[in-house]
């Protein structure tokens, strides 16, 4: 966490207290300069081309490599989790997403050839333009502190945007190193700016009309407020939010497997990540020996090494609360200490609100229906997982359920692959990050058309009937079915004439 020291943030060990290191403050009214200066960076970045663009991106993933340590001991300062999941999860996220941009970005993007199909428009060549938006604006959360704004920076920056990025009050580091390491790959110094600070930093941000699209990861209540600032100055934006991910057991998965995987999903990060499995739904034939191994699997785990800390005291009173009020029964765990919540297995449901912290419910179920209709049981759609040997099972599983993503006796991994879009439903969010599908959002498309004006457009002025018998009889021959067409062109062949002089201008 981070508290306000004069004109400083001063960042603190969430566990110990202990000042981390601090960055100046940035005034809301500073907003306009950042982007002016990113924007100035920005004309050099384009102009630099996409060759250029993609030596920066494969220099950035080099770089991340050698500040590994650094980097890593940044993360496990400001957020006290466990270094193996700052490596895990953050590295290997940034690296693999910089290297995937820098093989892929200049071809996803790249000017684009529309056939026309239409014998009218036969003349004519079409083309799309991925053009770069200018700048865009990054609120990322404090629980993959480099991980999540790195990618999102790099997807952006790669697309020949500038960026002004707004990290968590709580990790102002993390965020410091996503521009350090753009910056020593070759980036241009300004392209991409970090403002620091709480929720004012953040709603200028919004407001600032420099600002063409906002790429915001965080909570549902707060996400909505984003989204209803932008677009009241119809700006548009991207929101990855909250979840409340369903893993579905059926009774022929690898049990052990199962779950273990269980146990990484529900307690990775202390809980707290958009994606960790809240709920857990068991065919009944193996429901209660899953449950009694993952309890006692859950006791097994040790705070600090393996499971983080909550990250403010206000989260740990919401975890304690929302167990409180669940209907099941709590089979592990179940209790704060300091700022560790123990890993809980509770039997049954609890409330459809985010948990956010160590905390998993367990239910079971039977047959396919069944558990498709829990898992959907919810307002959120972020993500799911489903676990069975039976491959066209969890197909026809995964088709069914409504969710951004839907992983096979895995859990997460795609996060750290540039391939794969990440991404929500439902009140889990709209818009993609990472994959082509990332670099969409980060580009404004654009319709060229190439005409040499040989023909005319016989639907120009003056109108008169004939034009109007031979545009539908035009509509026929060229959109109906076998005889219908023929049947049309013979019967208006006179107004098809009219067309077809009209179309050479004369």
């Amino acid at each position: 966490m981070a508290v306000e020291a004069l004109t400083e943030l001063v960042s603190v060990n969430p566990v110990t207290g202990e000042p981390v290191g601090s960055v100046p403050r940035t005034d809301p009214d500073e907003l306009p300069r950042l982007v002016a200066e990113a924007r100035r960076a920005q004309r050099a970045w384009i102009a630099a081309g996409p060759s250029a663009r993609a030596r920066v991106l494969r220099e950035a993933a080099r770089v991340a490599r050698v500040h590994v340590d650094e980097i890593a001991a940044t993360i496990v300062a400001e957020t006290a989790k466990p270094r193996t999941e700052a490596i895990a999860h953050d590295l290997y996220a940034a690296v693999d997403n910089a290297r995937w941009l820098a093989a892929n970005a200049g071809a996803v993007l790249r000017r684009e050839r529309i056939r026309f199909r239409q014998p009218y428009l036969r003349l004519k060549r079409g083309w799309l333009l991925y053009e770069p938006l200018g700048i865009v604006g990054v609120i990322s959360p404090w629980n993959v502190p480099f991980g999540i704004p790195f990618t999102t920076v790099a997807t952006a920056v790669a697309a020949g945007n500038g960026v002004v990025l707004k990290p968590s009050e709580l990790t102002p580091l993390c965020g410091e190193w996503v521009r350090r390491v753009l910056e020593e790959a070759g980036a241009p110094p300004g392209l991409v700016q970090v403002a620091h600070g709480e929720a004012p930093v953040g709603e200028a941000l919004v407001d600032e009309p420099g600002i063409a699209k906002l790429f915001f990861t965080g909570s549902v209540a707060v996400g909505r407020r984003v989204a209803a600032a932008a677009g009241a100055r119809g700006c548009p934006i991207v929101l990855e939010l909250g979840g409340k991910d369903a893993m579905i057991v059926f009774a022929d998965a690898d049990f052990d497997r199962a779950v273990e995987g269980a146990l990484f999903g529900a307690f990775l990060n202390g809980g707290q990540a958009c994606i960790s499995v809240e709920r857990i739904y068991v065919e009944r034939a193996v429901h209660d020996a899953f449950s009694e191994r993952l309890a006692r699997r859950a006791g097994e785990l040790r705070p600090g090494d393996d499971v983080a800390p909550l990250a403010t005291d206000r989260q740990l009173e919401r975890v304690a609360d929302l167990v409180a009020r669940s209907s099941g029964r709590v089979l592990a765990g179940g209790r704060g200490d300091g700022r560790f919540y123990e890993p809980t297995v509770i039997a049954g449901a609890a409330p459809d609100e985010e948990i956010f912290g160590p905390v998993v419910t367990i239910e079971p179920f039977d047959g396919e229906d069944e558990a498709v209709r829990l898992a959907n049981a919810t307002h959120f759609g972020l993500a799911a997982s489903v676990w069975t040997r039976d491959v066209a099972r969890a197909r026809r599983v995964a088709d069914r359920v409504e969710a951004g993503m839907v992983w096979m006796n895995d859990f997460g991994y795609s996060f750290a692959t540039g391939e794969a879009p990440w991404g929500g439903a439902k009140d889990s969010g709209f818009g993609r990050t990472s994959s082509r599908h990332g670099l969409y959002e980060c580009v404004q498309v654009k319709v060229v058309d190439e005409d040499r004006g040989r023909l005319w457009g016989p639907w120009w002025f003056p109108y008169d009937e004939q034009t109007e018998r031979g545009l539908v009889a035009m509509l026929d021959l060229v959109y109906g079915d076998g005889a219908e067409r023929w049947r049309a062109a013979w019967r208006e062949r006179r107004a098809l004439v009219h067309i077809v002089r009209r179309s050479l201008g004369r």
